[in-house]
């Protein structure tokens, strides 16, 4: 069975959300930038989604955004295969670490190498909560309307402090603010901290930015711990990426769990 592929992120969502919510861990990314995406105004032809069915039910999906890596779900080997037919353009893709050889061998029959640019760990919080960091002076207030253009000065910042990061403003700030998940962490009445989440997407949240303009990071950690607790308190699923081992030990100080690895394949 070939993958079906669509520019239109409500088809796609119709034909695959049951699948993607059977497992929000699994597929969170999927789920978290093809609701993001659904949300922008405007069309969205620049964006290609697909869906793999075995016996007429989905059992593979994929998301690819402008700028970002295809982001696959689990897939089986058969869905792997298909794979670099339905998204022929593409030099990066995002998968299980489980399906890394999989996903290669079926780009290399088309005379491609692939191999892996960067991994990623995701983590979900325990049952026990957040085992908070140290708290410094100031307090955290949900972010609102008026904090808006300070919040995207900060997110200008932080791409400059990290250019390889591909994330949209809306997905970190301006969605966030709009769902009431977004915090701010003040100091004598001026906000010094950030930290954002997703939307609930199937009684799911992952973590995003935490950020401090200024320099150290305890006023933002100060801000994540509360808003992982917000989030434990409305969601059944609370995770958070991580992009290096230093990153995955803070976490799991914190009381994350590591649950999957994932990995960025890039053309050779």
């Amino acid at each position: 069975m070939p993958w079906t592929t669509t520019r239109e992120v409500d088809r796609f969502l119709d034909r695959a959300a049951h699948f993607l919510a059977e497992d929000v861990v699994a597929n969170n990314a999927l789920l978290t930038e093809a609701h993001f995406w659904s949300r922008l105004p405007g069309g969205t032809d620049d964006a290609c989604f697909g869906w793999w069915e075995k016996d007429d039910v989905v059992a593979a999906a994929f998301v690819l955004l402008p700028d970002h890596p295809v982001l696959c779900s689990p897939l089986h080997r058969s869905a792997a295969s298909g794979l670099p037919a339905a998204v022929p353009g593409t030099d990066l893709v995002g998968v299980d670490a489980t399906d890394v050889g999989a996903v290669t061998e079926a780009f290399a029959t088309r005379g491609r190498t692939f191999r892996p640019r960067s991994r990623l760990s995701l983590l979900r919080l325990g049952q026990t909560g957040i085992r908070a960091h140290p708290r410094p002076e100031g307090h955290h207030r949900l972010a609102d309307v008026d904090d808006l253009p300070l919040l995207r000065t900060w997110f200008a910042a932080f791409h400059e402090q990290h250019p390889e990061d591909r994330s949209h403003v809306a997905f970190v700030i301006d969605q966030p603010l709009d769902d009431r998940g977004l915090l701010v962490w003040e100091v004598g009445g001026q906000p010094v901290a950030m930290a954002s989440r997703t939307p609930k997407i199937a009684g799911m949240v992952r973590m995003g930015l935490a950020f401090q303009p200024s320099q150290g990071t305890r006023y933002a950690d100060a801000a994540f711990d509360v808003a992982c607790a917000e989030a434990a308190r409305g969601a059944e699923t609370v995770l958070v990426l991580s992009g290096s081992p230093e990153a995955t030990d803070t976490y799991t100080a914190l009381g994350f769990d590591c649950v999957m690895e994932r990995v960025v394949l890039q053309e050779a």
